[in-house]
């Protein structure tokens, strides 16, 4: 599957473009303008905690339709159909926020490359 869970930076802030593979996703080259973004602390790096509340606005801003779970229409910006139907566990049609959240922050630890907490550049 195409990387995009660190994707929804390009879709959602500014231009990104990473693996969402769900299993032996490639390591993500940072653009600068998207690592500053998330880089709320500016220390130089991008800690899960940064990550995870980035996640949750991006989930917040693709869930227009505000149920609490995406439909196909409100994640094609960000999953293929494929994709979709891999981070739908539960098979119920819909992407749950617990399921959103599980499959991007799955993907924050594959590219933290050396296991520290943190992505780098």
């Amino acid at each position: 599957m195409k990387a995009k869970h660190l994707l929804l930076a390009l879709v959602l802030a500014t231009p990104v473009s990473a693996n969402v593979a769900l299993a032996q996703a490639p390591v993500f080259q940072w653009d600068e303008t998207v690592f500053t973004q998330l880089d709320t602390d500016r220390d130089g790096k991008i800690s899960e905690a940064e990550y995870r509340v980035f996640m949750e606005h991006a989930f917040d801003k693709l869930n227009t339709q505000r149920t609490g779970a995406l439909t196909r229409e409100e994640a094609a910006p960000v999953f293929t159909a494929t994709e979709f139907d891999l981070v739908d566990t539960d098979k119920n049609g819909t992407i749950s926020h617990e399921e959103f959240m599980t499959a991007v922050m799955n993907d924050f630890h594959r590219q933290d490359r050396n296991g520290d907490g943190f992505l780098t550049r």
